[in-house]
C-alpha cells in the first residue's frame, strides 16, 4: 500500500517548535517518500544554523487541517503551516502514507504449505483474513482501514467456521460434534484473543482526535499484524486435529484422539 508523495513544493508560513528550535517565518514544504521537509529561509530560525528540517513519517503523531492551517503533531513538538488550499490534500497524503500497514499476509507462512495441510479446508480457514486484506488494500484513511479489517466481523466468521466444521466432521454423533467444536475453540483461542485486542484498537482509533490519529493507528496496526500472526500459529494444530480424525459414528472423537484409534 505504499503511496507516492504529492509532487511539488508548497510555500508556507511556519510557526511552532521542532526539537527545541522555535520556528517562525516563511519556508517551502517538501513531501518526500518517507519524510516531510521544511526548507527554511534565514528568518525562520535565526538563532539556529539549520535550514532544512526533515521529519520522518515515523515521527509524525498526527496531522490536522482546519481554517487554512495544517498542524503537524510530533513527539518533538508541534508545527503549524499556513498556505495555499492544497495544504488540506497535503495533510491527507501525509496521514495516508504514515498509516501504511504494509503486507500483513507475509505473516501467513503456513498458507499454501503442504506440510501444514494445504487443502480446501486451509483455504476456508484463511479466507476471512484474505478477504479482509483485499478490502484493506483499498483503504488509505486510518478509520476506513479499521472498518475493512473489522474485528467483530472476523470473529463471527471464525465462530461460524467452527460450527460448520464441527457439523461436517462430527458425522451423526452429537457428542462428537460438541467435542470437536470445543477442541477447535481451544486451538483458535490465540486468534480470538488477538481479534479482541484488534477490536479495542479500532474503538480507540475511531475515538482519537486528528492530532492523535496516527498514534492510535500505530497501536491498531500492531494489533492487526498480531491477528495474522496468530492465525498462522493456529492453523497447524487445527489441521492436525482434523486430519487425524475421519467422520464416523464410532468410535467417538474423544476415543480417536486419546484412545489410539486411527
Amino acid at each position: 500500500m505504499a503511496r507516492d508523495p504529492l509532487e511539488g513544493r508548497y510555500p508556507v508560513d511556519v510557526g511552532g517548535e521542532y526539537r527545541g528550535v522555535a520556528l517562525a517565518g516563511q519556508a517551502m514544504l517538501e513531501l518526500r517518500a518517507d519524510s516531510v521537509a521544511l526548507l527554511a529561509g534565514a528568518d525562520v530560525a535565526p538563532q539556529h544554523a539549520q535550514r532544512e528540517f526533515v521529519i520522518p513519517l515515523g515521527r509524525l503523531d498526527g496531522a490536522r487541517y482546519a481554517d487554512g492551517l495544517l498542524t503537524l503533531r510530533l513527539a518533538e513538538g508541534s508545527i503549524t503551516l499556513r498556505g495555499e488550499g492544497r495544504l488540506a490534500a497535503v495533510g491527507r497524503d501525509l496521514v495516508a502514507r504514515a498509516c501504511d500497514p504494509g503486507e500483513l499476509t507475509l505473516a501467513l507462512r503456513t498458507l499454501g504449505s503442504h506440510r501444514a495441510g494445504a487443502d480446501a479446508l486451509q483455504k476456508r480457514f484463511f479466507e476471512p483474513l484474505l478477504s479482509a486484506r483485499k478490502r484493506l488494500a483499498k483503504a488509505s484513511e486510518p478509520r476506513a482501514q479499521a472498518a475493512a479489517l473489522d474485528a467483530p466481523h472476523l470473529r463471527a466468521a471464525y465462530d461460524g467456521l467452527t460450527l460448520d466444521v464441527a457439523r461436517e466432521w462430527g458425522s451423526s454423533n452429537a457428542a462428537d460434534r460438541r467435542a470437536i467444536e470445543a477442541h477447535l475453540g481451544e486451538r483458535l483461542e490465540p486468534l480470538l484473543v488477538s481479534l479482541g485486542t484488534l477490536g479495542d484498537g479500532a474503538l480507540a482509533l475511531r475515538a482519537a482526535s486528528d492530532d492523535e490519529t496516527i498514534v492510535a493507528w500505530r497501536v491498531w496496526a500492531s494489533a492487526a499484524r498480531a491477528v495474522f500472526a496468530a492465525a498462522d500459529r493456529c492453523w497447524p494444530p487445527v489441521a492436525t486435529l482434523l486430519h487425524a480424525w475421519r467422520p464416523s459414528s464410532r468410535p467417538s472423537l474423544w476415543r480417536r484422539l486419546f484412545g489410539g484409534a486411527a
